[in-house]
């Protein structure tokens, strides 16, 4: 072994005897040629970091904003925002409890009804003075009217309400009592015999309670009619006012 490097030695040193000038000059051009090399390519610079430069801002050509003082030019853009001023509550209302005067109510208009027979009137009511009756011959109070009529004209309740009793009286002849409501009663006389109603019967108003007869001796010399009465709270009113009666 020490025999083959001794002579690789030996070898080395006589190839670079004869040819050591040839290998320096390539070693030179090597160099000289990796150094033009690298003279020529360009370098990579690495990033330099860089501030970031404000927006440019527009210049306005508006001749009036070159104008402006440094006081009256606005500091910052941004917005003004105008406080709302809230609404002023208004005042409660006082409740006012005063009273007010009452509207009197307009008093009721009663409604008449139909007469209770076809006819006119002939003797007057006469409650509170005294009139003079020729069959008598003497001055006295007519409690009803008389309505004259033939013999035999039907005979109707201007209301409805109940037979109250069905009689004949000594003055006045055959009469039917007829109850109604709010105290009110009508009486029909001078009828003739047996009408078609008797006590308790229910009434509507227009029903027939008779025909008209000449059973009143008190009446007898008048003409021929129905003696008719109304009585409000058992005290006599005057049928006019209840009833439409023809003078």
């Amino acid at each position: 072994m020490r025999e083959k490097l001794t002579c690789f030695i030996a070898a080395s040193k006589a190839f670079l005897r004869e040819k050591g000038v040839y290998v320096v000059v390539c070693l030179s051009l090597a160099a000289i040629g990796a150094a033009a090399w690298f003279s020529a390519a360009p370098m990579k610079k690495e990033p330099v970091p860089t501030q970031p430069s404000a927006a440019p801002v527009s210049q306005s050509t508006d001749e009036r904003l070159s104008q402006l003082t440094a006081a009256q030019a606005p500091k910052s853009f941004a917005p003004v925002i105008t406080p709302i001023p809230s609404p002023t509550p208004s005042p409660t209302p006082v409740p006012d409890f005063t009273q007010k005067p009452k509207k009197s109510a307009a008093p009721k208009e009663t409604r008449k009804a139909a007469s209770p027979v076809k006819g006119s009137v002939i003797w007057q009511f006469a409650a509170d003075e005294l009139i003079y009756s020729s069959t008598l011959d003497q001055w006295m109070t007519h409690h009803g009217v008389d309505i004259g009529a033939p013999v035999d004209s039907k005979v109707h309740t201007v209301y409805a309400g109940t037979v109250e009793d069905v009689f004949t009286d000594d003055a006045l002849g055959v009469t039917v009592s007829v109850l109604h409501k709010d105290g009110l009663r009508t009486v029909y006389a001078n009828l003739q015999a047996d009408p078609p109603v008797k006590a308790g019967s229910l009434l509507n108003a227009g029903d027939p309670v008779g025909t008209v007869g000449s059973t009143a001796r008190s009446e007898c010399e008048a003409p021929s009619h129905l003696h008719f009465e109304v009585w409000k709270n058992d005290k006599p009113v005057d049928p006019a006012d209840y009833c439409l009666l023809t003078a």
